[in-house]
């Protein structure tokens, strides 16, 4: 009989397996699931025997189960032979399942139902089952191979259409990156030495991963359009420590979209959707590729999804082909054409400041200058409160440089007043406008408190000399005056009841048990009796029978069975 699946489990644990009742357990289920319709045991032998297994050796390792199944209105005869064993002191079970008429085709569904059915019987008593021979999940990927092949070199042909007359011949070298083709130069000489008549033949997307192909036609090149960035001046001085992923990141915030593949060209031809759906296709053609086993449900899912991507592909192809094919002479004109007016930009820009002796800053360096200048703000927020204990001041949140939000909070720990700060904000790059950020208090609807503003400079051309000359110099508001003002508002709402109070509302022999400072409030009238106006908490103060000062109860003294005496009284008795 012809070997159409073997397996192996490993490994059983703890479990004890008797041998023949365990391959008896796997007849019963094999019979419960409708799969063996009749036993190929004679009656005689079947009647002395007590059971449809044989035993092939003497020691009960090895047995064989023979039946026929109905499918289809046809009988196929079956043989699976169970071989227990050990490796290295691990339990195994070899399952091998043979027949001589069964025919292996995708339409024929039972040795699948069979063989899934087996391993359903035994998967919880094994750590692992490991798949030797399958040669039913075999015909199906035998049978998705052409279809797999047909749509990859499709998406080879569309990628190399496209590229070659849309950007010239030289496209590999300018857009592809090189991960990519160090690939390709890995695989080129074994390449050509299997197939020396192709030896003079461009053959670069042939040897590459389909995963590579998918990741072109999505691939976006960029330009670096370098700004003064304080980081790289500390790096390139030793003031900070030199660091390849620091670089790495300065350059990426450095850089602008030149060429983005998928929007100027693929969009065009294929729908929204296809980069994802391809991606998915690559993993099921890989899977294919690499003899891993599938079953008939994947075998439909890879089959329609390579379908349709060939379908996508086909229709793309000849769209294209109804287009004007070849631009490249257009794109190296228009390259160039940026390029020069990029540079002219940048050198009448660097003219017009040098000239003039201003800066004419552009969005991002306002936008630095502004986020430098608001972290000065809270640093003389936090100075101007730096020893006032009763205060919580929060961090900076994060600004929203074209939107409005939170900017930070203060809150008093005496009596629980939260004031919170928000912002709005506006920059104007161009020549002469304002750019600024409004603080506002949030409580009350619009509160205007206070502004930060820049004005950016500009210039003109000095008709006797030829020369810029300022029109507008650029000047940002005074950091010091907003901050002043920020702190007036809070004044106004935040009471500092330490400076506030007389010394009548103190009394002078507690201190807080939480800060230690003699601030402990015992005027009812201004504060609960015992709160500390230095940091808020609530003491818990008495009233000493002997000598009537008030003392802490939390930390001196005696406080107990209704019996209040202070530390003083208290030494004063034990000394008598």
């Amino acid at each position: 009989m012809s070997l159409l699946v073997k397996f192996v489990a490993v490994g059983n644990g703890e479990t004890t397996i008797y041998h023949t009742k365990y391959i008896h357990k796997i007849f019963k289920e094999l019979q419960q699931c409708g799969l063996i319709n009749r036993l190929m045991v004679p009656p005689d032998e079947f009647e002395r025997k007590g059971s449809p297994i044989d035993t092939k050796d003497e020691e009960g390792n090895i047995f064989l189960l023979e039946f026929s199944s109905l499918e289809n209105g046809k009988f196929n005869n079956w043989n699976i032979e169970f071989r227990f064993g050990t490796y290295h002191a691990a339990k195994q079970l070899e399952t091998a399942i043979h027949s001589d008429t069964y025919a292996v085709d995708k339409d024929n569904y039972y040795l699948e139902k069979l063989k899934l059915a087996i391993k359903k019987s035994i998967v919880k008593d094994w750590e692992k089952i490991i798949w030797l021979i399958d040669r039913d999940s075999e015909c199906l990927s035998v049978d998705l191979y052409p279809s797999i092949y047909k749509t990859e070199n499709l998406m080879r042909e569309l990628i190399n259409e496209v590229m070659t007359k849309q950007y010239g011949t030289s496209w590999w070298d300018s857009f592809v990156s090189a991960n990519i083709k160090e690939k390709h130069s890995k695989r080129l000489a074994e390449y050509k030495s299997k197939v020396p008549a192709f030896n003079n033949v461009d053959e670069k997307l042939m040897s590459i991963d389909i995963d590579d192909l998918g990741d072109l036609v999505t691939l976006k090149r960029y330009q670096w359009m370098p700004i003064f960035d304080e980081k790289i001046s500390y790096l390139l001085n030793g003031v900070q420590k030199y660091d390849d992923g620091m670089i790495h990141e300065l350059l990426l915030k450095q850089r602008t979209i030149e060429a983005d593949l998928w929007q100027e060209q693929f969009s065009r031809y294929l729908p929204d959707d296809f980069p994802k759906r391809f991606s998915l296709f690559a993993k099921d053609r890989n899977h294919i590729m690499h003899n891993k086993l599938i079953d008939r449900t994947a075998f439909q899912k890879i089959k329609d999804s390579a379908e349709t991507i060939e379908k996508d592909l086909l229709l793309a192809i000849g769209k294209f082909n109804k287009t004007i094919l070849s631009n490249e002479e257009k794109e190296k004109i228009e390259k160039q054409r940026q390029i020069e007016a990029n540079m002219q930009k940048m050198q009448d820009h660097e003219r017009r400041e040098s000239e003039a002796g201003v800066s004419i800053r552009s969005y991002d360096e306002i936008e630095d200058l502004l986020a430098d200048s608001i972290i000065k703000f809270l640093r003389g927020i936090e100075e101007n409160y730096r020893f006032r204990s009763d205060i919580e001041l929060s961090d900076l949140y994060c600004i929203d440089w074209s939107d409005a939000g939170k900017l930070f909070s203060i809150r008093s720990k005496i009596d629980d007043t939260e004031l919170n700060f928000t912002y709005v904000s506006s920059i104007n790059e161009a020549e002469g406008a304002d750019s600024s950020l409004e603080i506002y208090y949030d409580i009350i609807p619009e509160k205007y408190v206070t502004v930060l503003e820049y004005k950016n400079a500009s210039v003109e051309i000095d008709p006797d000399t030829g020369l810029y000359v300022p029109v507008v110099q650029d000047r940002l508001g005074n950091i010091t005056a907003v901050v002043d003002a920020v702190v007036d508002f809070i004044d106004d709402r935040i009471t500092n009841y330490k400076e506030n109070a007389s010394p009548e509302d103190i009394t002078e022999y507690a201190s807080c048990c939480e800060c230690g400072e003699y601030s402990v409030c015992v005027n009812e009238d201004l504060l609960p009796a015992g709160t500390c106006l230095s940091c808020g908490y609530v003491n818990h103060l008495q009233s000493c029978e002997r000598c009537g000062e008030l003392f802490n109860a939390e930390t001196e003294g005696l406080y107990e069975y209704d019996v209040a005496l202070c530390q003083n009284c208290l030494d004063a008795i034990e000394a008598e």
